[in-house]
């Protein structure tokens, strides 16, 4: 199961630069006249028909309309000179797996790809006809977004030479199209080859003729020494950061299930047995941890994708969250788990397999969490070749097994391990609750914050049940004690997950040409960040906080901009690696002037007084 996860990992790597540049993409425009035959035929009250082109450089894409199962869809809005919209019909696209994640299927149009716009009888002045392209385009290695404002005609426009549409090859395909009933966002299965037909509103007057945004920078880093110069530094940053992954936040469950695997391999009496079945189980766990990490290096190194996107993925962080959740009932003793059971005191039929696949979990659940050195050593390696991509995610691998090697190698450091005793049964019910937390936390992630509303009283409910039994036995004060912060816990979990009022925030959200536009002309601090991301969140409430960045904007004129890739947001993960960057918390600062193509760069994790002694070195 854990060796197939990686596969569904979905990350956009795209250059880009922060003005317009040539695209991969151009469109052609051309209007034919109906005859009243044929708009009888069509069933269509249309003047003319509007024709978009849009052909596209070998080997890039757009999403349909209705991209399926993941993607940007399509979109095509207009007005007549007399401000009356016009009609867009849309093609069906063509099914294929998504480059960016091949277990998804969407609807794709490739290059010559034909748009539709009806220009509706109405119109006594119906040219010139504006309209606007929103889509992305697509390379099996990257993205971009593609605006373009389109127009044809002008006044004194011949209608009367314009060549008839019922005389056109592509006619007969406008007819089929135009038979899908018309309704705003209507949406085609892909398996009635037919398109869409909606109404959308007229573009703005003013916006550019194009507006296909790349980002260029040549960033500067907060502490370009820690910063990966070559594969050696590589190596050792990677040994390093491997090491730490594993105190980081977000591996907090990952501690939980090393900590229990550990304390069933010495509770053996045995020990000479104690000895090997430590030995054993540190050296399979450590493989899983290094397998795991080859594997996304394999991966990775194919498809160009970004560490932790995969927890983008619903369906998946609920996949994760059940397998957490059923790691935890099994430790309240109700079933006994074939692969992976942390069970204290119970043998398993395969220790080795066991350890393995326990390595495995432990790796994927590390992988939304970005500590000191990894976000430099990734951004380094994942734009080199295979051999040292995957020599790279060896040596983290290897940092983040090497506890458990060394504990392999040297058994005799069991002793340090608690002995067995009545004790380890409040260990293991901990455990058990903490990973139960964890999988409601990371329902919430897939579901929203409003199923937490119900799952984080219910779990304070059921440890503080739990709790309560438990110290009937005791003495009054300690029984009190307990239940009294069993009560406290509920009320705060109800405070904690009840809606916050509605305030004016000083974040303000990504939009990627007001972005570009703006770069240059003010002060900017742009944050990348995900509700999956934990360390992510320890800086929102640490740094971050709505207090210290409201008086930051008011002492510092600056403009907070918030990139959210909780989802898959191609236009995000393209800034994010043009910033040098393939894994969050990152930020970035620019100033006004000359600069603005130099941003710094904050990676990982950094401190309050660091970003406000940056700041005020601005007015200096």
């Amino acid at each position: 199961m854990f060796l197939v996860l990686p596969l569904l990992l979905s990350g956009c790597v795209c250059p880009a630069q922060a003005a317009p540049s040539q695209p991969p993409a151009r469109t052609t425009v051309e209007a034919y006249s109906l005859t009243d035959a044929a708009r009888a035929q069509a069933g269509l009250d249309w003047q003319y028909v509007l024709t978009i082109t849009l052909d596209m450089d070998p080997d890039w894409y757009t999403y349909a309309d209705d991209p399926g199962g993941m993607g940007k869809p399509t979109s095509l809005s207009g007005a007549t000179a007399d401000t009356l919209p016009i009609v867009p019909i849309y093609p069906a696209g063509v099914a294929k797996p998504d480059s960016f994640d091949p277990s998804v299927m969407v609807n794709a149009y490739p290059s010559g790809i034909r748009l539709f716009a009806g220009v509706p009888t109405a119109s006594r002045e119906p040219f010139p006809a504006v309209m606007q392209l929103d889509l992305l385009l697509c390379h099996p290695t990257k993205c971009v977004p593609f605006r373009r404002n389109l127009a044809f005609g002008d006044p004194g426009l011949d209608t009367a030479a314009l060549p008839r549409a019922d005389e056109q090859p592509w006619w007969p395909s406008l007819v089929a199209l135009a038979a899908t009933p018309p309704t705003e966002m209507a949406s085609p299965s892909p398996d009635t080859g037919t398109g869409t037909v909606g109404l959308s509103p007229a573009p703005q007057a003013g916006a550019d003729a194009t507006e296909l945004v790349q980002w260029s920078f040549t960033p500067v880093y907060l502490q370009p020494g820690l910063e990966v110069a070559g594969l050696v530094s590589a190596i050792l940053m990677g040994l390093v950061a491997g090491l730490i992954l594993n105190i980081m936040p977000c591996v907090l469950p990952v501690v939980s299930l090393k900590l229990s695997a550990l304390l069933n391999s010495s509770s053996i009496d045995k020990e000479s047995e104690r000895i090997s079945a430590f030995r054993e189980h540190n050296a399979f766990f450590a493989l899983g941890v290094i397998a795991f990490f080859m594997l996304l290096a394999a991966v990775l190194g194919v498809t160009g994708q970004a560490w932790g996107a995969l927890f983008q993925n619903q369906w998946l962080v609920l996949a994760v969250a059940g397998v957490i959740l059923v790691l935890s009932l099994s430790l309240f003793g109700l079933f006994h788990l074939p692969i992976i059971d942390l069970k204290f005191g119970v043998k398993s039929a395969s220790p080795r397999v066991q350890a393995f696949f326990t390595g495995n979990l432990t790796t994927l659940l590390a992988t939304p969490c970005s500590g000191p050195f990894l976000g430099g050593v990734l951004s380094w390696s994942l734009v080199q070749g295979p051999a040292v991509i995957a020599t790279v995610f060896a040596s983290i691998g290897l940092g983040m097994a090497s506890p458990y090697l060394l504990m392999a190698l040297n058994p005799r450091l069991s002793r340090f391990l608690p002995r067995s005793g009545p004790w380890i049964a409040y260990v293991e019910k901990s455990i058990a609750f903490f990973l139960i937390g964890t999988a409601f936390y990371l329902v919430g992630i897939a579901l929203g914050s409003g199923v937490l509303r119900i799952l984080a009283p219910l779990w304070a409910l059921g440890l503080g049940g739990w709790l309560w039994i438990k110290t009937r036995p005791s003495a009054p004060a300690m029984r009190w004690t307990v239940r009294t912060g069993c009560l406290a816990l509920l009320v705060a979990m109800v405070v904690w997950t009840t809606p916050a009022q509605v305030t004016d925030t000083a974040w303000e959200p990504f939009d990627p040409v007001q972005l570009a536009s703006r770069i240059g002309q003010e002060r900017l601090f742009v944050n990348f960040t995900a509700d999956w991301c934990p360390t992510c969140k320890v800086l929102e409430a640490t740094v971050l906080t709505p207090e210290n960045v409201a008086a930051w904007k008011e002492a510092y004129n600056i403009t907070f901009i918030k990139v959210d890739l909780t989802e898959r947001n191609m236009e995000g993960e393209a800034l994010l690696q043009a910033l040098g960057s393939m894994s969050i918390p990152t930020a970035a600062l620019f100033t006004p002037g000359e600069e603005n193509t130099s941003p710094l760069v904050l990676r990982d994790l950094y401190t309050r007084s660091q970003l406000e002694n940056i700041l005020r070195s601005w007015e200096k």
